[in-house]
């Protein structure tokens, strides 16, 4: 069997559709673009029996959970399928809810031939719930179009700022880093703002509205940007003082990534998945000592020391990692296919 066809199922913008048109093109393989579930079954009614590869949050392929498992259950009895596994179920997200999603990522992963994660954290949950993985392959460090040189020469750092990347809700604990750069306005630091670089998630859009709306009120200055042209993502990410990737749950995240790519080094708190890529790429985080469960004035500090001295979150840009994640996919699959 050559190598599957991959499928992008989603909004363009979506992050795991991006990845996965990110992967095909990294392995030099087909893709097919799809806006939803109703055009993916049209356009594969055309190819029967092809092998696809699937990015799968269960979002993307059905109104409900188990609506997602119900579509690639059908996929999988007309051809064989591989998936990625993104935004794994875990305890963190709440208990029911995990539940729920558990088992649809267990019937998902029954039904395909190769079951790919991105993390070792995914891994050890995907085995806490009963759910075999082949193989893990890592996130890959995308490339921003030569970030080290925008880094040095392309960006005005921000007098004060506090920066948040990528699509925003709760999971990013976005509220969090609002209530601390909050706490430094209300103490008199006039000048700093937040910077929330990208868009609300669907659904969000009152969290983020209520996250600006309390540095507001506290005398500091938010804004909200919007999405960001791939073109001018290590100029924006490069602006920013402080750059802050807190996660309520995570368990594997493009935004650090990315960050690294523009040779910025955020703020995280620390977790299993944040250890982790600590480990690969040593230096490439600054950990946070507040407890997740802490209040944000104690992160406010933090932000204060950063602020003052943020030499500590500019980096190197590492190496983009796309050639690589390209030849894990293609070793994956000629694997799958013996």
């Amino acid at each position: 069997m050559s190598a599957p066809l991959t499928i992008a199922l989603g909004p363009p913008a979506h992050g795991v559709t991006r990845f996965a048109v990110e992967c095909a093109h990294a392995a030099g393989t087909e893709v097919l673009e799809v806006p939803d579930v109703v055009a993916l079954q049209d356009t594969l009614a055309a190819r029967p029996a092809v092998p696809v590869h699937l990015h799968v949050t269960d979002a993307l392929f059905g109104a409900t959970p188990d609506g997602a498992a119900e579509t690639i259950e059908a996929l999988a009895r007309d051809r064989p399928v591989a998936v990625t596994l993104h935004d794994v179920p875990q305890p963190a997200e709440g208990a029911e809810r995990c539940r729920r999603r558990t088992r649809v990522y267990r019937r998902i992963a029954a039904v395909a031939g190769l079951v790919v994660v991105s993390s070792e954290h995914e891994h050890h949950l995907c085995a806490d719930a009963g759910i075999a993985v082949d193989v893990v392959i890592p996130l890959a460090v995308p490339d921003l179009g030569g970030a080290a040189a925008r880094r040095t020469g392309g960006s005005t750092p921000d007098e004060r700022s506090v920066g948040v990347f990528g699509f925003l809700h709760p999971g990013k604990a976005v509220d969090v880093v609002a209530e601390a750069v909050a706490e430094l306005a209300a103490a008199g630091d006039d000048a700093v703002t937040l910077r929330l670089l990208g868009q609300p998630a669907d659904g969000h859009e009152d969290y983020v509205r209520a996250a600006v709306d309390t540095v507001g009120a506290a005398g500091g200055r938010a804004e909200l940007t919007g999405r960001i042209d791939d073109d001018e993502l290590a100029h924006v990410l490069g602006e920013v003082t402080v750059p802050v990737a807190l996660f309520r749950n995570v368990s594997a995240s493009g935004s650090l990534n990315t960050w690294a790519a523009a040779g910025r080094r955020p703020l995280v708190s620390d977790s299993e998945y944040t250890r982790e890529m600590h480990q690969r790429r040593p230096g490439s985080l600054l950990l946070t000592g507040v407890p997740r469960s802490a209040g944000a004035a104690d992160l406010a500090g933090d932000l204060r020391r950063l602020l003052d001295d943020p030499a500590p979150t500019r980096v190197e840009p590492p190496e983009p990692g796309l050639a690589e994640l390209g030849r894990a996919y293609l070793r994956a699959w000629a694997g799958w296919s013996k």
